[in-house]
């Protein structure tokens, strides 16, 4: 390997990165195409949502159960395991929808098969960047894979919908069946050295489950990077998730100004990723997870101000910076200081923390914007997230941090 900083100098990395950019793309094609799916076969917003469920609760619930799985598999192999489980997940979608067999029940039965498997491939994928590059090509590895992740964010639903337009629902999950195939090339081509990631011990599997948590708990700033993470996505990414809602709450729109609040938000999150990717923020990780922290507090409290659409905008753009950088932040700390062999446990807490604060918060923002109103809760959001922060981020990392 080269001795550049950044990840593009690996050619593991490069290779892995062509092949996921095509399955992140794919992976949002199908994710638009499930929710427009269940409506037209349901015509109920219970529904819909009850697929959204499918495929994320599993992330939540399980994905801690299959971070002991990671610590003691070889990783390549798991991830090209996790790659055809998925493929045939978007296969059974794609024959079904095409040859008119499609039912409600099959669609919420391959929802949750899908969110099963991409619970097991979240720690697996989180463990398989460090073994791609060097420790001092984290950041960039992170930044770069996340900018990746944000582009087909933001271009993937408008992809899909041109897709279904044209040929149809079930040529849109052929095609996310068709974009791991590269990923599963490349897996099986490139070589990983042996860093030790796999937990050689023959502990039992609730005890190894235990020691994971234990660690984390242990390691003072692994645990006060996860809390920071945890406050922020909270708070700040439960009001991200509201934006339909505070797109007519708010702003009193449609779908145009939906559609311009989420423009802005993945811009913000696009620019942040960026920004880790070209190096912006060497050596002061901790500190930038705390700044973002508190940007994503003062964002919410410019968000509860705000009248019109370009100032809403603006700030939702913010407020995404803010929020991306805590996330990017904080997954790159934790990379950079958990050890290999506890990589996949840890690294599904830190997925736990960073999917299950926006699920809950929010519930939380939305059942208090329906009895207080939506600018009231985003001051309260604000200045709740801003002294939780500044509770933890001030705490200075002792004990086992320091070793």
């Amino acid at each position: 390997m080269s001795n550049s900083n950044s990840a593009l100098s690996s050619r593991n990395f490069r290779l892995y990165l062509f092949g996921n950019v095509l399955s992140v793309l794919g992976v949002w094609v199908q994710r638009l195409a499930l929710g427009w799916h269940a409506w037209e076969l349901s015509q109920s917003a219970l529904v819909v949502g009850l697929i959204a469920a499918a495929q994320f609760m599993p992330l939540i619930v399980l994905t801690p159960f299959f971070g002991v799985l990671v610590d003691r598999m070889n990783i390549r192999l798991a991830a090209i395991a996790m790659h055809f489980l998925l493929t045939a997940v978007a296969t059974a979608l794609a024959l079904l929808t095409l040859s008119g067999n499609m039912t409600i029940e099959w669609l919420c039965g391959l929802a949750l098969a899908h969110g099963i498997a991409n619970s097991a491939y979240s720690p697996v994928r989180l463990s398989l960047i460090p073994n791609l590059v060097r420790k001092v090509q984290f950041q960039s590895a992170v930044g770069i894979a996340s900018t990746s992740f944000n582009v087909s964010r933001f271009i993937g639903p408008g992809i899909a919908g041109g897709i279904v337009a044209l040929y149809g629902l079930g040529w849109a999950y052929a095609i996310n069946a068709i974009t791991y195939l590269p990923t599963i090339f490349v897996l099986a081509i490139i070589r990983i050295d042996d860093k030790s990631g796999a937990d050689k011990s023959k502990k039992p599997y609730l005890e190894q489950l235990r020691e994971g948590l234990r660690y984390t708990l242990d390691h003072t700033q692994i645990r006060n990077i996860l809390l920071l993470a945890g406050v922020s996505n909270f708070f700040g990414r439960g009001i991200l998730e509201l934006m339909p809602a505070f797109a007519a709450l708010i702003f009193a729109g449609g779908s145009s100004v939906l559609a311009a609040l989420m423009a802005a938000s993945g811009v913000g999150a696009i620019i942040a990723s960026l920004m880790f990717a070209f190096g912006a923020f060497k050596n002061q990780l901790h500190a930038v997870v705390a700044v973002g922290s508190i940007g994503v507090a003062l964002s919410m409290a410019f968000f509860g101000e705000t009248e019109s659409l370009i100032a809403g905008s603006l700030v939702v753009l913010m407020l995404s910076l803010f929020a991306s950088l805590v996330s990017i932040g904080s997954q790159t700390e934790v990379q950079m200081l958990v050890e290999n062999r506890l990589r996949g446990r840890v690294m599904s807490l830190w997925t736990l923390v960073i999917m299950g604060g926006p699920a809950i918060g929010s519930v939380v923002a939305g059942a208090l914007a329906e009895d207080i109103g939506a600018r009231l809760m985003s001051y309260i959001f604000a200045g709740a997230c801003l002294l939780l922060t500044l509770w933890v981020g001030l705490k200075r990392p002792t004990g086992r941090a320091q070793a």
